[in-house]
């Protein structure tokens, strides 16, 4: 039974393909989703995030995932991973859905086929996908479908399932599937039960080269930028950038002739400590190797987009080599 503390996520087990193992958590789920994510970034493999504040019935539940599944592919349309089924009736059903903007859930397909068409949409390779909820108190029943769902998931996507709750579930015969050679994660620091935040549904991890399809201020951003005269091709979206160190991270957005780095950041996967000094350590990283970091919230990107790309032309500025015009008049 493997036990890390908070600080040691990076060392989280992953689960082979087909697989899925529950991750058991003092905390909340919030930094395993995280330590997921950055290891996708280093490592290369998508991760599909789905949260629940009370997990559905097992009745419920694979539909639930399916929609979930369904609601990132659409999202990520046209972006859609070439696994060499391009031309498969179920894609094709599936795209003629998104090119109306519908949910690429075309009728008259099993429940198995949708599953393992929106995972190969998604991302040729085995997803990671994480089933998480921190309800201390599920409902009878409810921890069965998980894990039942997860298994099904792992079996027919294929894909790699973790299922992530609360350390007070551990015990739960219901779970029995999902917890052999479960991980225990034992917090650090005191956790805040009444903290309360909003935390997205369903998230994935970026495509290399494109905006994140789940991050609506990083869309909506990328959007206005490329309709803007001066600002327009300027950016590549979530690719990796070189920092001191030896470091290397993945970037929301980057003017990499400026070395400027634009970072959006929602609130949810960057408001614990452990995530709070990753951040700053990350930024000096990019900092001494001459990059200008700019962090904009999420919040204030769709609530404002008009300010946030005139931050972003502010930190533009700043790196544009000034004319002999601008030169000699003190611009």
């Amino acid at each position: 039974m493997p036990i890390l503390a908070e600080d040691e996520l990076e060392r989280l087990p992953i689960p082979a393909a087909g697989t899925a193992r529950a991750v058991f958590v003092a905390g909340g789920a919030s930094g395993v989703l995280a330590a997921l994510e950055e290891r996708a970034e280093v490592e290369g493999f998508r991760v599909v995030a789905i949260r629940y504040d009370r997990p559905p019935p097992l009745t419920a539940l694979i539909d639930d995932v399916l929609e979930r599944l369904a609601e990132l592919a659409l999202a990520a349309w046209p972006d859609w991973a070439d696994d060499g089924e391009a031309a498969s009736a179920w894609r094709k059903s599936a795209a003629r859905r998104c090119e109306r903007g519908l949910s690429p859930l075309p009728r008259g397909w099993t429940a198995t086929d949708q599953a393992r068409g929106l995972a190969r949409a998604i991302d040729a390779g085995p997803l990671v996908v994480a089933l998480a909820s921190d309800d201390p108190a599920p409902p009878p029943g409810a921890l069965l479908g998980l894990a039942r769902t997860a298994e099904w998931l792992a079996r027919e996507a294929p894909a790699r399932v973790v299922v992530v709750l609360p350390e007070a579930l551990s015990g739960s015969p219901e779970l029995d599937p999902v917890a052999f050679d479960a991980t225990h994660v034992r917090a650090r620091t005191p956790v805040n039960e009444n903290e309360s935040c909003s935390s997205p549904r369903a998230r994935i991890t970026p495509l290399i080269g494109r905006p994140n399809p789940s991050s609506r201020g990083e869309t909506i951003l990328a959007a206005r930028l490329e309709r803007d005269a001066e600002l327009a091709g300027l950016f590549r979206y979530n690719v990796h950038v070189e920092a001191a160190r030896g470091s290397r991270f993945l970037v929301d957005l980057v003017w990499e002739e400026g070395k400027v780095v634009v970072e959006v950041d929602g609130y949810y996967y960057h408001r614990d400590e452990r995530a709070f000094c990753r951040d700053r350590d990350r930024d000096y990283r990019l900092s001494i190797a001459g990059h200008l970091v700019l962090r904009l919230p999420e919040a204030e990107v769709v609530q404002d987009v008009g300010l946030a790309v005139e931050k972003v032309r502010d930190v533009v500025a700043v790196r544009r080599p000034r004319t002999p015009v601008e030169q000699r008049i003190g611009r």
